[in-house]
């Protein structure tokens, strides 16, 4: 495969802290694909590492989300799930690109990766959740 597709974004990040509790991660993590001309019948997987460094280096969680195009468009969203995900660490960051093996069989093209700071940390050390 090769990298072609330019990286996806996290809309609702806040530079320079990236994904903290203002966002409410336990709602899971919005990952948008925008301005690429999607057909009907694309579907793109999303590879997402949760990691509990702030560089992507140490994996403490991962997954694959496959968003099925329904209709041409151009931006593509896909929700990062809390529940065995996001809540795998406290702080650490978040890496995702996604794949794309277009509906005509032609060659599959990788994103670049994107990789965004992620803590669920407080003042006084401690740690936001669904139930805090």
């Amino acid at each position: 495969m090769s990298v072609e597709l330019d990286f996806p974004e996290f809309p609702y990040e806040e530079p320079p802290h990236g994904i903290t509790c203002w966002q409410k991660p336990w709602n899971g993590v919005l990952v948008r694909v925008d301005r690429i001309p999607f057909r009907a019948g694309d579907e793109l997987t999303f590879h997402v590492t949760v990691c509990s460094d702030s560089y992507g280096q140490t994996p403490a969680a991962t997954i694959q989300g496959v968003v099925s195009i329904t209709a041409d468009t151009t931006t593509v969203d896909y929700t990062i799930p809390w529940d065995g995900v996001l809540d795998a660490v406290p702080e650490g960051s978040i890496t995702v690109f996604y794949t794309l093996p277009p509906s005509d069989g032609s060659e599959p093209t990788i994103s670049e990766s994107a990789i965004v700071r992620y803590s669920r940390r407080q003042p006084g050390d401690t740690v936001c959740g669904p139930n805090s």
